[in-house]
């Protein structure tokens, strides 16, 4: 297929580029980018060096895509280096690979992550301080504004590379919503208001309504923090579904 062309005659041209021993050496560090489109018969390949935060728009064409591959070479130091998308409105491009559903993309050894929609694409980041688990807030209306005063819940499984975003209102209220799957997490990421990110907790439920407890550092709670530092990991019990998610101004941090 012409796509498939394209992508073997870039990787082509960049190995007539450089001698073989110097170009097999660099190639097995880069980080290579792969966006297509098989009905159009459409691709593009772009390199980036592994370790270094880079934005690049796409080698030849800008689309329209409907995928989007992450390879990353053997002697590459960062296996877990994510990239990110941006549209013509430099608009992150939201993608779903399985189960999860994000804006930053790995390779992880599972393939092609298919893009939410047919999208020209204007650049790529491929950037290691991207962190998994940046999707889009579940309520967001396509094509609206990040509503500053949402909090959002990321219940994650990194086995399994799961990530599902759930969205709460902070209006200064006790806000519950059920969840509405039976998938099992290991991790919980908090994203509140700055207004309250230190302060707003939440809590998650199992499927028999018991709060789950789960660490951060050295902090081992049933209630959840932003305070911009990341997951929390799940500890009792270590995996599990979730049947309910709880912020509340009420919730303290445990003593």
């Amino acid at each position: 297929m012409l796509y498939t062309s394209l992508l073997l005659a870039l990787s082509a041209s960049t190995a007539l580029a450089a001698p073989s021993g110097q170009h097999q050496s660099a190639a097995d560090r880069d980080v290579t980018v792969q966006l297509t489109n098989s009905a159009l018969e459409i691709g593009s390949q772009t390199n980036f060096v592994d370790g270094k935060a880079e934005k690049k728009p796409p080698v030849g064409s800008k689309g329209p895509y409907t995928s989007v591959t992450i390879r990353v070479g053997k002697d590459a130091k960062n296996k877990d280096i994510r990239c990110k998308l941006l549209d013509r409105s430099n608009k992150a491009i939201q993608g779903k690979r399985g189960e999860n559903t994000d804006i930053t993309f790995a390779d992880g050894g599972k393939g092609e992550w298919k893009l939410s929609k047919q999208v020209e694409v204007a650049f790529i980041i491929c950037d290691p301080a991207f962190v998994k688990g940046s999707a889009p807030r579940s309520a967001q209306p396509a094509g609206k504004d990040d509503n500053v005063e949402d909090i959002r819940v990321q219940l994650s499984n990194q086995s399994i590379e799961l990530g599902i975003g759930f969205t709460l209102k902070n209006t200064g209220k006790r806000d519950e919503l059920k969840v509405g799957t039976s998938s099992v997490f290991d991790e919980i990421t908090v994203t509140s208001p700055k207004k309250v990110k230190d302060t707003l907790r939440c809590q998650i439920l199992d499927k028999a309504g018991k709060p789950i407890t789960a660490k951060r550092g050295e902090n081992v709670d049933t209630t959840f923090s932003d305070a911009g530092k990341g997951a929390w990991t799940f500890k009792v019990p270590a995996k599990s579904a979730v049947s309910k998610i709880i912020c509340d101004p009420a919730f303290k941090k445990a003593t």
